[in-house]
């Protein structure tokens, strides 16, 4: 799980939700949205400085950026410094992990979504947001990547179709799509959406809900 640029540019990333507000809660809107019903406790996987923990009051999160942990503690969260590859908790002992824009940084992906598999009671639900590596968005924070951005060069962009076969692999079953991000385009105005169920292929930010085979 890189943690590396959220060492030393954890205020650059915080203060982004900012400056792109109307981004920033439109996703927020789509995981609320997943999230309805999911049950207890919550636990984010690369919860950052709880921008998407906090509101929605997911009680744990972990992150390898030391920093970045500090502002989550500040805004509520139960942190702990650890990876996603290796969760410190014991099995079947949250009822739903949540991972925001968080597999397009680990290192091992396959290994982080068994690990989310294991610490999910049987039954409970995995809640994954994604920047879809075949949506203009995607391809915007793709080329910024092959430019070498400071945040981006670490990333590892994935489609939809991507990101199900890796679930699916892992024993994760999809049971709910939620989109966003239709009319906010890169280089355009940012407008503040409302998530509309279902799976579209136009949507710069889509969230997956799959529930322990």
């Amino acid at each position: 799980m890189v943690s590396t640029p959220f060492n030393t540019l954890w205020r650059e990333y915080d203060e982004w939700f900012e400056k792109h507000r109307n981004l920033y809660l439109s996703e927020l809107k789509a995981i609320e949205l997943a999230s309805k019903d999911a049950p207890k406790p919550w636990l984010e996987v690369g919860v950052g400085t709880a921008r998407f923990a906090s509101p929605i009051g997911i009680e744990v999160g972990i992150d390898p950026s030391t920093p970045m942990l500090g502002i989550a503690r500040l805004r509520g969260v139960d942190v702990v410094a650890a990876v996603g590859e290796e969760l410190p908790f014991r099995s079947k002992s949250f009822g739903s992990v949540f991972m925001v824009v968080t597999l397009c940084f680990l290192d091992n992906p396959t290994k982080a979504l068994r690990e989310a598999y294991r610490v999910l009671v049987d039954g409970g639900k995995l809640i994954v947001g994604l920047v879809p590596l075949d949506s203009d968005w995607g391809r915007y924070y793709q080329r910024l990547k092959e430019q070498g951005h400071r945040f981006y060069r670490f990333a590892r962009f994935y489609t939809v179709d991507e990101t199900l076969d890796l679930l699916k692999s892992s024993g994760f079953l999809p049971e709910l799509y939620i989109s966003t991000l239709r009319l906010s385009k890169p280089g355009g105005a940012e407008v503040l959406e409302n998530p509309i169920p279902g799976l579209y292929r136009d949507a710069g930010f889509v969230v997956i809900r799959a529930s322990k085979a």
